[in-house]
């Protein structure tokens, strides 16, 4: 309902001299209301009889005649929650419990002082070194009485965390932060909105008429989130209720003995009286105030100046990208903020744009501010941003000296012990590797050279590595049938053929027995949109295709030369995405655009019969894979979750756990040969591994960045020992998971020229097919008697004696080929 700026309160002002302060400004529109202005005042008096303890304390409230109203209030430094949980995931379950009583204790406070907060979100509750604070409550928009003005904006609040009467326009009660506290905790605990992602439509209709999704949620937590998220406000626990009943559940939220002590008396803890200036006489002169607005994607972590930063952007002025930004010293008597007749609010930076201080260390420039203005450093960046930032530029500027240092280093003395004891071949051999990829973006043929002579003295995990990213491009075989993306491959269970589905319409099947020389057999040209997958059943004799068309087809290819159709399927309310056969080929699954995933009886090829629709997802299901014993499927959303099914009966699929840890669009899944462990990729960039023993609760054992951008495809070798990841970096990268721990890198694959969309190995674990926007499919091999050969096979790529003694002393020369 306003703007926030970072200010700081001048030399003589009662209350907060020289203290960082956050300002609120009311918009024009709500400030020309009498009613509103009347109504703020006096909420806003009673807020500061809200405990301190849990919330940003009310310095001051001014509302000038011939201004704008605006608020002063305790500058807080810390994340607020949306941004924890989008950096770092969700909370562990003794952080989550302690989240859910220190929030339930700040209801209880803010209840009792006679206050609804009516828009309790995680943008709004601060993870302060103190404990978490709950910010922005009912100041603004603390409205009982229905009237116009309440009428108007009765519906005040974020989709995701409304209570199903303040979705429905109806009078709001205590009732309302209540069920918002559930969903607060929800997301808290799992990182997923509790009614999923959407417009706000469709999130309203599912707040009115859905139960809140709670997949993953901590066992201990979730009774209480249930009864707190009931439809009906009259049956839903009190604030008070809720902190009695979680300090009931055991020594692990270890509350604070005076705050119990509050909560138990049923009384709010009262702020000492305070004078902070003179009333509506203390307006900041005339600058103008910087304002950070919140990030446009609460995925997109930052750090929060203030106690509202998050609540600024979409409230903020339109000021534009890049507005000014200024000191805000408080205290003096003035004309700011400008009269609300003007109809504007001070400049503010355009959302996910931070607007900072004139004078700030992190702009480099002096002090600029109007005259009037206090002295420098009267709006200062919060510390812990203001050191982030000095580290993050300290170490952007270094970045390059160091690598040019690490270079020089490690070509005298990593490829030499300089004396001493000699070291082994294997150790020589690992220093030779690591040398290779200190060079290889300034020298690649160097770097190919002692990729090579590292394997010869020994084939070390580091030298198996640097050979694969110097040699595996040029064993690839090209396949260029498609006019389009290729966004889909598939290899048969026998290695022979290889399926390619593209933007084209098409899907290519190609003879790959002699994989140096793939033949085309035939195009499958019976889809009528973009072919997003291929996928070959368990006897290699069917072929399922999957389109933008809204079709999933099934093909008979035991001729592949001549396949024949046998079934079209319809039934997804959308584009269907991805396809995969159960390991008995008697069950097809499909996902689509539609935010389900299907399961399909295809005993019978020519007649497939659905059996069940799998539709906890909120967003699009990209993809969907089976365990190897075929009781699992597991899908990929862009809901920001995978999902865990059990389906040994597939006619009554039943949900066994979400993973809710990426940031962003999880896109692909994929289960390891044994059956045991998960992997996830996402628009987050990362992949992750799971320890699926129990299904119903995967345990993270490995989270690991696995493309600069966005992680398209992944899938397991047939051994299980390495996973193939690749995505928006056009290159294949492959990671030891054989072990514990964060996997090691064992190599990359280059050689397409725009994102890889899809991969898949080959039965021997030998190769490795990749569809790629770049309209091409490539088959790369990565053993290591092919990537030898290709070596061997450039004369350029091969050290001689006198280039060997110049980087490698320890081992005596021998020829690499």
């Amino acid at each position: 309902m306003g703007t926030v700026y970072l200010g700081r309160g001048r030399p003589g002002v009662t209350g907060y001299a020289g203290r960082l302060v956050a300002v609120k400004v009311i918009r024009p529109d709500l400030a020309r209301v009498p009613e509103f202005r009347a109504r703020f005042r006096r909420e806003a008096d009673i807020a500061r009889r809200v405990a301190r303890f849990c919330t940003a304390e009310v310095l001051d409230v001014v509302d000038p005649p011939g201004g704008l109203p605006y608020l002063v209030t305790e500058y807080i430094d810390g994340l607020t929650l949306a941004q924890s949980v989008a950096a770092e995931g969700p909370l562990r379950s003794a952080d989550l419990e302690r989240l859910a009583v220190s929030v339930a204790a700040a209801l209880t406070s803010i209840h009792g002082a006679g206050l609804v907060h009516r828009d309790l979100k995680p943008s709004n509750v601060l993870l302060s070194s103190l404990g978490p604070r709950v910010i922005d409550f009912g100041i603004a928009r603390a409205l009982d009485a229905q009237t116009m003005l309440s009428q108007e904006i009765q519906r005040v609040g974020t989709p995701a965390f409304m209570a199903p009467e303040q979705a429905n326009g109806e009078p709001v009660s205590a009732a309302a932060d209540v069920f918002a506290w559930g969903g607060l905790v929800t997301y808290a605990g799992t990182g997923s909105f509790p009614f999923g992602d959407g417009p706000t439509p469709v999130q309203l209709y599912r707040v009115v008429h859905r139960e809140p999704l709670l997949d993953g949620l901590d066992p201990a937590l979730r009774p209480i989130v249930e009864e707190a998220m009931r439809k009906d406000p009259a049956a839903r626990p009190t604030a008070q209720e809720l902190f009695l009943r979680l300090v009931g559940m055991g020594p692990s939220t270890h509350p604070d003995p005076d705050v119990t002590r509050v909560i138990r008396s049923g009384a709010p803890m009262l702020a000492p009286p305070q004078r902070v200036g003179a009333e509506g006489n203390g307006s900041p002169p005339g600058a103008e105030p910087g304002v950070r607005p919140r990030p446009a994607d609460p995925a997109r972590p930052g750090t929060s100046p203030d106690h509202a930063a998050d609540h600024a952007a979409g409230e903020a002025a339109q000021g534009g990208r890049g507005g000014p930004a200024a000191r805000a010293d408080l205290g003096a008597a003035g004309a700011w903020p400008p009269p609300a007749d003007r109809d504007q609010t001070p400049p503010a930076a355009g959302p996910g744009h931070h607007a900072r201080a004139v004078g700030d260390p992190e702009r480099g420039g002096p002090d600029a501010g109007p005259a009037g203005v206090g002295a420098a450093g009267d709006l200062a960046a919060p510390s812990r941003r203001r050191g982030r930032w000095d580290r993050r530029r300290i170490a952007l500027l270094a970045a390059p000296i160091l690598a040019v240092l690490l270079i020089a280093a490690l070509m005298p003395l990593a490829l030499t012990t300089g004396g001493g004891q000699r070291p082994s071949r294997e150790e020589t051999a690992a220093r030779v590797a690591l040398a290779a990829e200190a060079v290889r973006n300034s020298d690649a043929d160097l770097a190919a050279r002692l990729s090579l002579a590292a394997y010869r003295i020994s084939p070390v995990r580091e030298a198996r590595a640097a050979l694969r990213t110097s040699f595996a491009a040029a064993t690839a075989s090209v396949l260029t049938g498609h006019t389009a993306s290729a966004l889909g491959v598939g290899i048969s269970p026998n290695g022979r053929l290889l399926a390619s589905a593209g933007a084209d319409n098409l899907v290519q099947l190609w003879d790959i027995s002699d994989r140096t020389h793939p033949v085309k057999l035939s195009t499958l040209n019976r889809h009528t949109s973009w072919v997003l997958d291929a996928a070959f059943s368990p006897d290699g004799r069917t072929l399922a295709t999957v389109s933008y068309d809204r079709s999933a087809i099934l093909w008979d290819i035991s001729d592949p030369r001549h396949p024949a159709e046998l079934a079209v399927i319809l039934g997804h309310n959308g584009w269907v995405l991805d396809a995969a056969f159960s390991p008995d080929g008697r069950t097809l699954a499909t996902s689509g655009y539609d935010n389900t995933a299907r399961l399909w009886d295809v005993t019978d090829r020519r007649h497939p019969t659905a059996l069940s629709v799998l539709d906890r997802h909120t967003s699009w299901v990209n993809e969907v894979a089976f365990s190897p014993d075929g009781h699992l499927l597991a899908t990929a959303s862009a809901d920001r979750t995978a999902r865990l099914w059990d389906i040994t009966d597939p006619r009554r699929p039943r949900p066994l756990a979400a993973i809710t840890a990426h940031t962003d669009y999880v896109w692909a899944v994929a289960f390891s040969p044994d059956g045991r462990r998960l992997a996830t990729g996402a628009y987050d960039g990362t992949a992750r591994i799971w320890d699926i023993t129990d299904p119903s609760r995967p345990a993270a054992t490995a989270s690991f960045p696995a493309d600069e951008k966005w992680v398209f495809d992944l899938a397991f070798s047939p051994d299980g020992r390495t996973l193939a990841t690749a995505g928006w970096d056009t290159t294949v990268h492959l990671w030891d998971v054989s072990g514990t721990g964060r996997p090691a890198s064992v190599g990359t694959i280059s050689g397409h020229g725009d994102w890889i969309q899809a991969l898949a190995w080959t039965p021997d674990g030998n190769g490795i097919a990749t569809a790629s926007d770049d309209y091409t499919v490539r088959i790369s091999r990565i053993d290591d008697a092919s990537l030898i050969a290709a070596a061997c096979a450039d004369p350029s790529k091969q050290i001689d004696d006198a280039e060997w003694q110049r980087h490698i002393a320890d081992v005596p020369y021998q020829p690499v080929c």
